[in-house]
């Protein structure tokens, strides 16, 4: 199992290892709903939130992005970008996640 770990990236890149996934890195502009102590953010404030996921498309990303964030607190309510990425962790059997982060900024 170590051995895939370290060289999983090279074995995507040949295609020895396959998936129907591919990766985004997801930016979206919003508001904290909820305070959430994992992520240091607090109700109200204005925030970036940035997370990796695994998706097969953008359509699927940004839905990923709005689930996953309004179950952290976080409530995508401006403009969001996706963008193709390089992975930092494989691909998995399902669409996932990871790497979240949160931006607070001082709102209009």
């Amino acid at each position: 199992m170590l051995g895939f770990l370290k060289d999983w990236k090279l074995k995507l890149r040949y295609g020895r290892l396959k998936t129907a996934f591919r990766h985004f890195t997801v930016i979206a502009d919003g508001l904290i709903v909820e305070s959430n102590s994992d992520f240091g953010t607090e109700k109200d404030m204005a925030a970036v939130f940035s997370m990796k996921v695994w998706a097969t498309d953008t359509e699927e990303a940004i839905q990923m992005a709005k689930v996953i964030g309004w179950d952290v607190g976080f409530n995508m309510a401006g403009k969001c970008e996706v963008y193709t990425t390089a992975p930092e962790q494989p691909p998995g059997d399902n669409p996932h996640g990871y790497d979240l982060k949160f931006f607070p900024y001082i709102g209009d």
